[in-house]
This record gives C-alpha cells, sequence and structure tokens, in this order.
C-alpha cells in the first residue's frame, strides 16, 4: 500500500493490526472516502483509519507512526462541520477517537466531570439528567453528538455560564509525539485532590499548548460544570436599523455589570436565524439584528436586580425588549434548555440552507448530503463602531460574492465579540467550491488588513495561523522540532506546512 509510491503504509498497518486488533484499522477506500470528505473541497487523504480504545492504545499506535514516519491526524467526533469536519490538514492516517467515550468521574459537591475524547455533549446531559445532578454543561449550537473534548481542543465556546472552555479545564492527559504520556495540572504531583479542582500549580502551565496545536493526542479532561440556576430568565431584543453600534455598547456594559457567570448573550441576523429553515425562523427580517439571552440567578432578588439592570441597559437601544420569567412562562425551562445544557440540532438545519430538496428529518449529515459551507471565526472588540464597521465590511463582501451575509456574534467576556460568518451553498452547483473559497479568502485579507484576526480556524485556512515572523513564532517552531523531530503529528495544523 503505497502513497503515490512515497509512503508504504504496510509495515505500520501490521504493526497497529497487532496493537488494536485488525478490525480497528480501516483501509476500505468507501470508507476513506467518506472521511476525507467536507462541506467544501478539500484533496487531503485518509491514507488508512485506525481506531484505538484506550491511551495506552494511542500511544502505541503513535510510536509505530514515529517508526515508520508515518503522520497521524487525531479526531474525536468529526463534527467539526463547516471548518473541515474530519478532513487532516494534509494527507494522514486519521486516528478515530470516537472509542474513548467513557465518562471517567464525577464530583457533585464541586461540579468536576472527567471525560475522554469520545464523549459526546448528549452523552454527558443524559449522564447528568439521570443522577438528578445540580449541574450541566454549557452544551454548543450543534451538534449533539459532538465531542465535548474536541470542542475544548479547538477552543469553542458555549451557551451558558462559564462557557469559555479553556478557562474552565483542568488535568489534561496527553500522549506526546513520542508515545509518552503527560499529566498536567496537579495531576503532576500525583495522586492529590487538587487535579480536579484548579489548573494552576506553581511552575509552568502547560494546558493551553495542547489546545489548537500539533503538540499532542489529549486522551482525558476534567471540566468544571455549571450550577444550575434557581433563577431562569430570558431575555429577547430586536435591534433598530443603523442601531447595532448603540446596543453593542449598551451590552457591553452590562455583561460588564452582571458579570459573565450570571448571563449568557448572542446577537444574530435575520439572515442567520432564517437559516435555519424553520417556520418560526422565517418570521425574521433578514437584515434585522436580534439578540437573545439568559439571566441566572441563585435567589430571587438577585433575579429582580438582574431584571432591572436589563432593562435600564437595554431599552433605549431596542426597538422591542422582553424579559420572561417562569411565572410568566410556565414551561420556560423546558423552552430554553439549551441554556441549561440540554443539546439539539436546530442549527445543524442552517447548513441545508441553500440545498433544494427538503432538510431529513432524520440524521443530519452535511458531509454525506453534499451541504455547501465554510465558518469563519474573527474575534473583535466588544466596541459598538468597531463592530458596526468590521462587519460592515464583511456584508459587503459577502454581497458582492452573491451570498447572504449570515453573521453571528457570542459574548463571552464585556472585552471581545466572537463572530460567526457563514458561507453557505450547494456543492452540487457546478464551480460554487471555488466561488465559496474565494469569498472566503476576500474576507480574510478584509480582516486581516482591519487588525481582526481568528480565535478558530478551518483546515482550509490553518496556513495564516502563523504568518508573521518573530521571536514567538520561532518558539512555537522548537518546541514542535523537540517534541516532534519527525513531523508525524497532525502536520499542518495551526501552521503553515513548511514550518
Amino acid at each position: 500500500m503505497e502513497s503515490d509510491g512515497q509512503l508504504d503504509l504496510v509495515p505500520a498497518v501490521r504493526e497497529w493490526s497487532d496493537a488494536i486488533g485488525a478490525e480497528h484499522v480501516v483501509c476500505e477506500a468507501t470508507v476513506l472516502a467518506q472521511w476525507q470528505t467536507a462541506t467544501y473541497e478539500t484533496s487531503q487523504r485518509v491514507l488508512a483509519l485506525i481506531r484505538p480504545s484506550s491511551v495506552e492504545q494511542i500511544a502505541a499506535c503513535i510510536q509505530i507512526a514515529n517508526r515508520h514516519k508515518t503522520p497521524v491526524y487525531p479526531v474525536s467526533r468529526g463534527r467539526n462541520w463547516g471548518l473541515g469536519s474530519r478532513v487532516p490538514v494534509s494527507d494522514a492516517v486519521v486516528v478515530d477517537l470516537a472509542r474513548l467515550d467513557r465518562i471517567l468521574a464525577m464530583d457533585e459537591r464541586f461540579g468536576c466531570i472527567t471525560l475522554e475524547p469520545g464523549v459526546t455533549f448528549e452523552q454527558v446531559h443524559a449522564y447528568l439528567s439521570e443522577r438528578s445532578s445540580q449541574w450541566f454543561l454549557p452544551v454548543i449550537g450543534g451538534p449533539a453528538d459532538a465531542s465535548v473534548i474536541g470542542n475544548c481542543i479547538e477552543r469553542g465556546d458555549g451557551i451558558g455560564p462559564q462557557c469559555e472552555r479553556l478557562s474552565n479545564m483542568c488535568s489534561l492527559e496527553v500522549v506526546l509525539p513520542d508515545g509518552s504520556i503527560v499529566h498536567t495540572g496537579f495531576e503532576r504531583f500525583g495522586e492529590t485532590p487538587l487535579s480536579t479542582l484548579s489548573s494552576m500549580p506553581a511552575g509552568a502551565y502547560l494546558d493551553g499548548l495542547f489546545t489548537q496545536s500539533n503538540l499532542g493526542v489529549l486522551t482525558r479532561a476534567t471540566l468544571w460544570l455549571a450550577r444550575r440556576p434557581q433563577h431562569l430568565q430570558l431575555v429577547n431584543a430586536h435591534i433598530p436599523e443603523s442601531g447595532l453600534a448603540a446596543f453593542v455598547d449598551s451590552l457591553q456594559r452590562l455583561i460588564h455589570d452582571l458579570g459573565n457567570s450570571a448571563c449568557t448573550f448572542s446577537l444574530w441576523n435575520g439572515h442567520k436565524l432564517n437559516a435555519r429553515r424553520d417556520s418560526a425562523a422565517r418570521e425574521h427580517s433578514p437584515d434585522t439584528w436580534y439578540s437573545n439571552g439568559c439571566l441566572y440567578a441563585p435567589s430571587v432578588f438577585m433575579a429582580k436586580a438582574q431584571r432591572e439592570l436589563t432593562l435600564h441597559a437595554l431599552e433605549e437601544t431596542s426597538t422591542l425588549l422582553e424579559v420572561f420569567d417562569e411565572s410568566s412562562v410556565p414551561n420556560l425551562r423546558e423552552r430554553l434548555g439549551i441554556f441549561l445544557g440540554v443539546p439539539n440540532n436546530d442549527n445543524v438545519r442552517s447548513f441545508y440552507t441553500e440545498k433544494h430538496s427538503p432538510v431529513p428529518d432524520g440524521d443530519l449529515d452535511p458531509d454525506r448530503d453534499r451541504c455547501g459551507a465554510m465558518w469563519l471565526c474573527p474575534e473583535i472588540p466588544f466596541d459598538g463602531v468597531t463592530v458596526a464597521n468590521v462587519l460592515g465590511s464583511c456584508e459587503k463582501i459577502l454581497r458582492s460574492s452573491g451570498y447572504d451575509p449570515v453573521i453571528g456574534m457570542s459574548a463571552l467576556t464585556p472585552r471581545t465579540l466572537r463572530v460567526f460568518i457563514s458561507i453557505f451553498y450547494d456543492r452540487n452547483e457546478p464551480g460554487e467550491d471555488d466561488r465559496a473559497m474565494r469569498c472566503n479568502d476576500q474576507l480574510l485579507e478584509a480582516l486581516f488588513a482591519a487588525g481582526m484576526f481568528p480565535f478558530r480556524l478551518g483546515v482550509h485556512s490553518m496556513h495564516t495561523a502563523n504568518q508573521a515572523a518573530g521571536t514567538c513564532w520561532d518558539l512555537i517552531r522548537q518546541i514542535k522540532d523537540s517534541l516532534d523531530p519527525n513531523h508525524i503529528l497532525a502536520p499542518g495544523r495551526y501552521c503553515r506546512m513548511d514550518q
């Protein structure tokens, strides 16, 4: 078995088969073709697929790859739709981590849960619900079967309090490119009750090195959960035309006053809401901006104060402002499950917005169904004028390229907004992949020129991660060269291929 006569996989495949079982080493062309399909055109090949079931098997597989200088690319669940799905950045053997799907520990007093990378958001929700836990894990917009740790590794965010992943995780277990196993945090000292409670022992802080990098394979992590609130309030706001800047400034001050742990807010334009292709979403005006959020309070007194702060902060910059609680909407918690850790697939429907056929009733798979989608994820200052100017520039580029400006924003802190720009199309239409990529590149160029850089990248744009020269990039390269001298682990992930 060769790749253009350059890479003989047969010896490695034999050793992987011995290490994890031949049934867990896949070389069938039809299966590999599915794994190298994304929501936009890719040319990278999945050379083989290996499916270990333990950290020891992963370490053995990485050691085998090193001996044979075979590139490997770890994937948790492969639901990274719009950013590359499960396709590697360059030709590689994919290490599918889905069989590592255990919830290893749960601390009900402190709200700590320890997971493997195959554990999904719906799995965690079911686990906590079965135990009537006082805690919940903030979820993503979808899909429900996405990997929790995969989302953490990409520094994704969630919906709810404590939703900034890297700030709410600790005690990582990592397989390094030479197959050795490292434990970060307090666990570096051995067994201690502190290992799941803090990420900051004396000495170097290592956790960030293993997110959005190709320095190790994350096989276990502890996450800190959010406590279920005694009082929950829903905030809906419609933003007047040309009033986005003023509303953003009002919202920034409100979040600063409320605190990150007491609220969650997002902003979406009507194009984004309508893209979900459900009857309720179609009622939104495409070019109007909307905001919704939740207020979380441990007492009725704090809930009342939150409501008053919210009304005072936002009423002058909103054309419609509504704050609902459980007295006005008796089934509010059931209706707002996504704000309380209940995952759903509603936002996955948006991938089908440009398809000419109905959204499938059952299993949604944008890769299989040839949905065209690219996401851009810039982070921008939480400043009204800056937001209006940057998004205005992006909207012009999208419209000139023939796309609706499907845009949303999440407010994790009062300092910056995380922006999600979507390019949706139908991959069955000739030439659409090329047109979408040209638009993507134009948007990136405009954002970089404005000093706005991504907090997350797709496999199609990871080469832009370190485009600058300087000592910082030199240090990253030195760390990579030291840990992975054969450059076998995820080559090209968040770096240029020539580095």
